[in-house]
């Protein structure tokens, strides 16, 4: 049988032959290599990465138009039926070699007297995109690991596959972070695994958006997870349709399973392409975290007047283009935008566009290499051509005249089996096979501009006409006295938090002084006494108002902690922005229950103990012992802010506690997810920074908040706040000496979309 089912000679070596296997659905697995007394005939197969086996061919010499498929012998010949072809050692050499998938569409054509019948079939893998990555909305972030884990879980998707594994390199060290406080945000801490656990460090909130669940849904998570280096993760199959997420990593250079391709060698064809439409210099980024903060790496001159956006990573030579010494005017600068997954954080972020940086600097090579001949590997040893799967390292030996050859990345792998030749797409980048692809082809997002004629939808673009928005007069400027600080003091190359301007005008100095919101020394009896305020005759009456306009869209805020010296000083904090003047400290979310020390405290009743909050640190990270009393203002108990607990049950106390006594605009800083930890996050176990930057839009309209004249528009200056919002701050790590914030709020002008 082995002569007739073409077997060959490879190097004029007898190697083996393949076998061909059906199993139908609910069926038993039967070899079908020669059928009704002829061979099965083996037109073509292919393997990409990720998700190893791709497409495969085969034709049925003995079945014509006419058999019923499906019934008797052919009971095999059904949609879905699972196809294996393996390859059979007969020689001196045991190679191993399969492609597994299923059967997804007949090809039937008769002409004259000559009937065939052909099978086309589909990786194993492919089978999970008859499911939709249906969205849900977890409380908690999943790892990717563990979203992937799940695609290919059979009793979620039942697509006849095996047990998924995950592989971590001997040397992979990234593990789960400890986070110190032991009531660490369930609502937020991710989903399925615990401290010291080794992770990829990915996680999202992200379970679909309707898309195909492997190449939408997973595929898009794999192309965000790169490793150092460069370095990707990717699946493959393992033998048995067993998917295995795996580190994708570059061999060193004397790696003995690289395979030798020498250039113009006999049997040898090659066809490659370097396009440099496809590098990058410059990669800009955006994209929102788990906590929905966006960030795009928007920055904005002092005064407010020009915007530009620091890229998330970039080469010398091309970026910044004023004030660097290394800018190269001949270096004709690329640059791209990068959109993140939903829920990656802007750390993540960056180290993403660091690897994009890495494997897009250079354009690289991308191409194919047809093989008539069998290559060897670097050790020597045989490598048969029709064997080759995607996923391994060729060395391109005469590219470019380099000596040592040119590494390359097999992203493709065709193999003709009645032309005896293997195609090879490789890429020098060792980029995925989808990206590649669309390298190759220049595919770029089409616009869909669409445009509605409506009637009665007349609104003035120009929002703030009676209260205009006003730099000049200090808008947006935390606190407005400030105005002074961003427009006559930052020179426009400023960049937030301003630390080398605010230590030469520190807070301690009588002139700055009143650029900043001052909250005194931490005090532990009272959190009441932790909040900003105005104080008058020695009591605090009301919040800080800063100025604003009639309404618009706020793009970016800005907002920093600072010592008496002007050095940022890194404590978390709430910030919170209101209408009403009447708001202050004791306006704000209050402890609901007796605190520790007091009458009637039992740390056991929910009914006699507070709910658990965020303990004062000092900025060496030591506890700052308080004795905070019941119904003392203070946002970072857990359930402050909210009006229902996290599974839907109604609070133990009255709600009014949780709650302000308005709501706030827009704020940031809870039990969950403090402020203060821009880039990062605490959630995440991002240190403190005492920053605060934020570019998610949010608005604001005075017009049906306070006592605006639209008649006589000149009425409006007898009303001190009008178009004025009012400011909360809440912090108490700062220990025994005052903090001070200054910050601003940046509005999207007419006609801006970002």
């Amino acid at each position: 049988m082995a002569d007739s089912l073409s077997a060959y000679a490879s190097e004029q070596e007898p190697l083996g032959y393949f076998r061909v296997f059906a199993r139908p659905p609910g069926g038993y697995r039967r070899e079908i290599t020669v059928f009704r007394g002829a061979p099965i005939r083996l037109n073509s197969a292919s393997t990409q990465d990720p998700f190893t086996d791709g497409t495969a061919q085969i034709s049925l010499p003995q079945v014509t138009v006419f058999d019923h498929l499906g019934e008797g012998d052919l009971d095999w010949l059904v949609a879905d039926c699972d196809i294996d072809i393996v390859f059979q050692p007969t020689g001196a050499y045991d190679f191993e070699w399969r492609w597994e998938g299923y059967i997804a569409s007949f090809t039937l054509a008769l002409s004259g007297s000559e009937s065939s019948v052909a099978i086309d079939c589909k990786g194993a893998f492919f089978g999970l995109d008859d499911f939709l990555a249906i969205p849900s909305f977890p409380r908690r972030p999943i790892p990717y690991e563990i979203l992937i884990a799940r695609a290919f879980d059979q009793d979620l998707h039942p697509s006849r596959l095996g047990n998924f594994r995950l592989l971590f390199p001997d040397w992979w060290e990234m593990k789960v972070p400890e986070f110190n406080d032991p009531t660490y945000l369930s609502a937020l801490k991710p989903y399925g695994v615990g401290t010291g656990q080794l992770w990829t460090g990915f996680t999202s909130r992200s379970t679909g958006s309707w898309e195909p669940l492997l190449t939408g849904h997973v595929m898009t998570m794999l192309q965000s997870m790169y490793a150092r280096g460069g370095d990707q993760w990717s699946i493959r199959n393992r033998g048995n349709r067993r998917a295995e997420l795996y580190l994708r990593t570059i061999p060193d250079s004397n790696d003995d399973s690289i395979i030798e391709i020498y250039l113009g060698g006999p049997g040898v064809s090659f066809e490659g392409t370097r396009d440099y439409t496809q590098r990058a210099g410059v990669i800009y980024g955006q994209g929102a975290d788990e906590a929905g903060i966006t960030y795009n790496g928007m920055e904005i001159t002092p005064d407010g007047r020009q915007t530009y956006f620091k890229p998330f990573a970039y080469s010398a030579r091309q970026w910044p283009r004023r004030k660097n010494p290394m800018y190269d005017k001949r270096v004709k600068p690329k640059e791209t935008m990068v959109s993140f997954q939903q829920g990656v954080d802007e750390i993540s972020a960056m180290k993403i566009a660091q690897a994009h940086y890495q494997r897009l600097a250079e354009p690289g090579t991308t191409g194919t290499v047809t093989l008539l001949t069998d290559p060897r590997y670097s050790d020597g040893s045989l490598c048969p051509r029709m064997m080759i799967k995607a996923g391994v390292t060729i060395r391109l030996n005469g590219l470019g005249g380099v000596k040592e050859g040119i590494l390359a990345h097999v992203t493709a792998a065709t193999v003709d089996f009645q032309g005896l030749s293997t195609t090879l797409s490789f890429d020098t980048k060792y980029r995925d096979q989808l990206t590649v692809e669309e390298v190759r082809a220049r595919t770029r997002d089409s616009l869909d501009p669409v445009r509605y004629l409506q009637v009665g939808k007349y609104s003035n673009t120009i929002q703030d006409l009676i209260i205009p928005w006003s730099y000049k007069h200090g808008s947006g400027i935390i606190p407005t006295p400030a105005k002074e600080f961003f427009q006559e003091v930052l020179p426009s190359t400023a960049q937030f938090p301003y630390e080398e301007w605010t230590k030469k005008h520190p807070p301690k100095d009588a002139k700055s002084a009143p650029w900043y919101i001052k909250i005194p020394k931490t005090n532990t009896e009272n959190s009441n006494k932790n909040w900003s305020g105005v104080v008058r005759d020695g009591k605090m009456t009301m919040a800080v108002p800063i100025r604003m306009g009639q309404a618009g869209q706020i793009r970016l805020t800005q907002i920093a902690a600072y010592d008496k010296n002007g050095n940022v000083m890194p404590v978390k904090f709430h910030f919170s922005l209101y209408y009403g003047n009447g708001i202050a400290a004791d306006g704000m979310p209050k402890f609901p229950q007796p605190m520790p020390g007091e009458t009637g405290y039992a740390p056991n009743d929910p009914m006699k103990a507070p709910p658990p909050w965020l303990k004062a640190r000092n900025v060496a990270g030591a506890v700052i012992p308080t004795h905070y009393k019941a119904y003392q203002s203070h946002p970072f108990y857990k359930g402050a802010w909210e009006h229902v607990m996290e599974d839907g049950r109604q609070f133990p106390w009255s709600v009014d506690a949780n709650l302000s006594m308005e709501d706030p605009i827009v704020g940031w800083g809870n039990y969950y997810e403090p402020a203060g930890y821009s880039p990062g996050r605490f959630s995440r176990g991002a240190a403190r920074t005492g920053m605060l930057e934020d570019a998610t839009t949010w608005g604001w309209d005075v017009a049906n908040k306070q006592n605006i004249d639209f008649q006589d528009p000149s009425q409006n200056v007898n009303e001190e706040y009008i178009g004025m919002l009012f400011v909360q701050i809440y912090c108490d790590d700062q220990d025994d000496e005052p903090v001070y914030f200054m910050g601003r709020l940046v509005r999207a002008d007419p006609g801006q979309t970002n």
